[in-house]
């Protein structure tokens, strides 16, 4: 269906204010939407509708300007591809979508804005590469755990690569303190290590003493025990589901926040946890080398 500009302008100002039936018209119209789309959102064209306040609407959840071009995007791959190749400035505007097209050709626009100067586009690449990246990737995925713009991407980045090159830098930063970002880099260790059949050497622990795992009542409601998935003596890994709770409020999954072996289950009789009751107890222990 041939559109001219103009009425192509018209489906995307509909589409942006919330009419999701444009999006059949847009799909219809074929490439040259996709292509008006890319070159509004890299301000060569000015549809009549004030993208700054699409895009302040967007930092509510109003995602249509990304959405639309993620839609055109999987229509139209070689469109997509083959303009963003053509026009560098068009790289920074196709990114966020190459996070979520499962396509090779998106590889060399990652690896280019991995060194890019912004930290919001050094972040989207590595977030991207953990859908596309290979282990050819680890090394430059590595160098980023030095940028702390983008060190956690980067920690889940390596997590999702699994690459036996990932152990020794996350157990570095494992090992770096207490710290929100020393935890993610212990889960993420613990996932490369899952993938490559378990650690390199043996692990070496610091026991920590027990951890309490506990219930308190929301709104006055007792907590049940939906499910318990571990029983004492089991190890348990960081992050690793260990029960569920739930009342006529809410649900509660109880999760450890590190490596340990459960040491006790106490929940009173009839399965209800009433306030403050400890469910589980877990020896936990940190890993030192």
């Amino acid at each position: 269906m041939d559109l001219t500009p103009e009425e192509i302008d018209t489906l995307l100002t509909d589409y942006m204010y919330g009419d999701d039936r444009a999006l059949g018209g847009l799909l219809a119209a074929g490439p040259a939407s996709l292509r008006r789309l890319l070159a509004i959102r890299v301000g060569r064209v000015n549809p009549g509708w004030d993208m700054a306040e699409i895009m302040a609407r967007d930092r509510d959840e109003y995602r249509r300007p990304g959405e639309a071009q993620l839609h055109l995007a999987r229509a139209f791959p070689d469109i997509f591809f083959s303009e963003a190749a053509a026009d560098p400035a068009l790289e920074s505007v196709v990114l966020g979508t190459l996070e979520h097209i499962e396509d090779p050709r998106a590889l060399p626009f990652l690896e280019r804005q991995l060194r890019s100067s912004s930290p919001e586009s050094r972040r989207r690449a590595l977030r991207g590469l953990a859908v596309h990246g290979t282990a050819s990737h680890t090394n430059a995925v590595v160098a980023c755990l030095a940028d702390p713009e983008v060190r956690s991407e980067a920690v889940d980045t390596l997590a999702r690569l699994g690459d036996a090159r990932a152990a020794g830098p996350l157990l570095r930063e494992h090992l770096a303190g207490d710290s929100h970002f020393a935890r993610h880099a212990g889960e993420a260790l613990d996932q490369v290590e899952q993938r490559i059949g378990g650690p390199l050497v043996p692990p070496v622990w610091r026991e920590l003493g027990p951890v309490e795992f506990s219930a308190q009542a929301v709104m006055g409601l007792p907590w049940c025990v939906a499910e318990v998935l571990v029983e004492p003596g089991q190890d348990v890994r960081s992050g690793q589901l260990m029960a569920v709770l739930e009342n006529d409020i809410v649900c509660q999954d109880l999760c450890a926040d590190g490596p340990g072996t459960v040491t006790e289950v106490r929940i009173a009789a009839g399965g209800q946890v009433p306030e403050d009751a400890v469910v589980l107890v877990v020896q936990s222990r940190r890993r030192i080398g």
